[in-house]
């Protein structure tokens, strides 16, 4: 993995220090902690708890707050707050504090640095657009933001040993519900890969801007060796979509019904894993997971069932990662209701907190699905067909041919993942202000 300081680096990332330069060179009183805002130390009014309450609480119109426990920062592409009026100054005279104070002495506790870094790097890619940055909407006040944002991003990276001295919250996670030996070698469960695909899930990454690495897991009712078998057959199967019959649409194919089909009570999970900048400016997974979305198959006679609750054909998990002292994980009760992962991929930028739809004045409460139904929105067909990274579903472009699964080696796709981010306009453009720094 490439740092800051490497030539070929640099050159990948140009585009975003050249502008870095360009926008440089055309010129482009602090909030109090409410009660209960103790994240990263127990007095409210800690520097880092205002930091943290300033940049991610968000107040719905009917005064609910959110966003200091949510998995992922409450922003879209369309959030004007932090941008504009006293949001943005406050933003602006918390940084500088931080800044200006060394904020980043005040918790030496390589989790909570973490956590801090995480979520400053997601608003850090928020508030810069990948596209024309200079003829973005707030250009100047983004550019504010970022410039500050980058230092103290760059303020708290890792180094090696604190990385390897992370939790590793799975493994410390007696949860009744989540399954044991997800991660582990030659086990039952099977880390899958796309060889004939370069990102395997590009909608979660897409999604959750390349922060994470996202991991696969299949399971196979009958065993490791019947799991390795089905993803065989899987491979070679043809073909793998037909036309369409019934349809009123000339040339429409569908996938081929004749798949072969796993056993029922077999599993899928997708399993997403925190990564943090290193003291060399090299991202680095974790052992930290962030998130296990968990599928088991109950059966395979329905497609898009009316009647979830009478006979699903699918039970669903979901477990998070908590802000405690180990990053714990928690598992989303049932019809718990959230911010779901679906409000990344298809929002269409719209922010609850600031929008009014349809003349209503608080659409904060549509924003917040049951979390477990969500997923029949995107994995709500029949056994493998519900499979996005196997049929490629939602991934840009249908295969002409079967994806080709095989067992995934983790750092294989820790590599992928690395470099799908670094490739991004947002990876350049911190890197560019890194380097005005220098």
């Amino acid at each position: 993995m490439t740092g800051i300081g490497n030539p070929n680096h640099q050159a990948r990332n140009g585009i975003g220090i050249l502008l870095v330069a360009l926008l440089l060179s055309t010129g482009c009183g602090m909030a109090s902690a409410l009660g209960g805002r103790t994240a990263y130390n127990s007095n409210p009014n800690h520097l880092w708890n205002r930091l943290n309450e300033t940049l991610f609480l968000r107040t719905a119109p009917d005064g609910t707050q959110y966003g200091l426990d949510e998995m992922d920062i409450l922003y879209w592409g369309q959030t004007t707050n932090l941008l504009a009026g006293t949001s943005h100054q406050r933003a602006l005279a918390v940084l500088d504090e931080f800044i200006n104070t060394h904020g980043e002495k005040l918790v030496p506790d390589p989790l909570k640095m973490a956590l801090l870094q995480r979520d400053l790097w997601a608003l850090f890619d928020w508030v810069t657009p990948a596209f024309s940055f200079s003829r973005a909407k707030f250009a100047k006040e983004r550019l504010e933001l970022a410039e500050r944002l980058a230092i103290v991003i760059r303020r708290l990276e890792l180094t090696t040993n604190e990385i390897a001295a992370l939790p590793d919250n799975y493994a410390e996670s007696h949860l009744p519900d989540l399954p044991r030996g997800m991660f582990q070698t030659n086990g039952d469960w099977i880390n899958v890969q796309a060889n004939n695909v370069e990102s395997l899930v590009p909608m979660h990454d897409r999604g959750f801007g390349g922060r994470s690495v996202f991991m696969v897991l299949f399971h196979d009712a009958d065993g490791r060796k019947a799991g390795t078998n089905y993803l065989a057959r899987l491979s070679t199967f043809r073909p793998l979509w037909v036309p369409a019959t019934h349809s009123n649409f000339p040339n429409e194919i569908t996938l081929n019904p004749d798949l072969p089909q796993f056993p029922t009570n077999s599993q899928w999970a997708l399993a997403r894993r925190m990564c943090v900048i290193d003291t060399n400016g090299n991202i680095q997974p974790t052992r930290i997971v962030e998130s296990i979305q968990l599928r088991t198959y109950l059966h395979f006679d329905r497609f898009f069932p009316h009647d979830l609750d009478a006979n699903p054909p699918q039970h669903f998990n979901e477990f998070r990662m908590s802000r405690d002292s180990h990053a714990s994980l928690v598992s989303v009760a049932q019809n718990g209701k959230d911010f779901t992962s679906n409000n990344h991929f298809f929002s269409f930028g719209i922010d609850p907190f600031e929008s009014r739809l349809r003349g209503e004045t608080n659409v904060v409460s549509d924003f917040r699905g049951i979390v477990l139904r969500s997923c029949y929105q995107c994995h709500g067909g029949p056994g493998i067909s519900s499979v996005n990274s196997f049929t490629r579903a939602l991934s840009g472009a249908l295969p002409a041919e079967a994806t080709q699964m095989t067992e995934a080696d983790l750092q294989r796709e820790e590599e992928m993942s690395v470099f799908w981010k670094e490739r991004d306009f947002e990876w350049g453009f911190l890197q560019g202000l890194w380097n005005q720094q220098n």
